[in-house]
C-alpha cells in the first residue's frame, strides 16, 4: 500500500510540474502574444509561415532604416537572424512621405512598396495590393502595421500574401 501511495505522489507531482510548465511557456513576455516587435524588428504572416526580421546586416546603410528628407522617402530593411528556421529579407519603401507629420493614418497605396525575398527569389507588392497604416512616429520611432499581395518578381502568375505585419524601427534621418 506504501508503494501505491507513493506512486501517486509521484503522478501527482508530474501533474503539477507539466500544468506549471504550460502556464510559464505562454507569458504575456513571449513574442507575438499580445504584442508589437520590439524596437529594431519587423513581424509579418507570409504564407501563414510567421516571420521575425531582426537583423539589420547585410546591406547598404541607406537601405537600412533611413528617412531622406529631400526625397520624402522611408526606407526600412530587415533580414531574419543566420540562426533562424526561416530565412528572408523584408523592406518596406515609402514615398512622398512627411516624416514630421506624426498623425496616425493609412498611406496613400500608391506611396508604398512591400518587398521580401529569399535568396534569389523576391516578391514586390505596390498599389491597390499593399496598405499600410502608421500608427505613431515619436522620437524617430515608427510603429505600423502592413499587409498585402505581394508578386514575384520574374514570375507574375506566384503571388504570396502577407499578413498581421507590423514594424517597430528607429529611423535615421539624412
Amino acid at each position: 500500500m506504501k508503494v501505491i501511495s507513493s506512486y501517486s505522489f509521484l503522478y501527482f507531482f508530474l501533474l503539477l510540474f507539466s500544468i506549471s510548465c504550460l502556464f510559464s511557456s505562454c507569458e504575456l513576455g513571449d513574442e507575438r502574444i499580445g504584442g508589437f516587435p520590439p524596437e529594431g524588428q519587423i513581424w509579418a504572416e507570409i504564407e501563414n509561415l510567421e516571420y521575425t526580421f531582426a537583423d539589420p546586416s547585410g546591406t547598404i546603410p541607406s537601405l537600412l532604416n533611413t528617412y531622406s528628407e529631400s526625397t520624402k522617402s522611408l526606407s526600412i530593411y530587415r533580414s531574419t537572424d543566420f540562426n533562424s528556421t526561416r530565412f528572408g529579407a523584408f523592406r518596406v519603401l515609402l514615398t512622398r512621405f512627411d516624416f514630421d507629420n506624426t498623425t496616425p493614418r493609412t498611406l496613400d497605396n500608391s506611396n508604398v512598396r512591400l518587398e521580401f525575398s529569399q535568396g534569389n527569389i523576391a516578391y514586390i507588392g505596390t498599389e491597390d495590393a499593399v496598405q499600410l497604416e502608421i500608427l505613431s512616429i515619436e522620437n524617430d520611432i515608427i510603429k505600423a502595421t502592413f499587409s498585402g499581395l505581394l508578386t514575384n518578381r520574374d514570375n507574375p502568375n506566384q503571388q504570396i500574401r502577407v499578413r498581421n505585419g507590423s514594424l517597430h524601427i528607429r529611423i535615421r534621418r539624412e
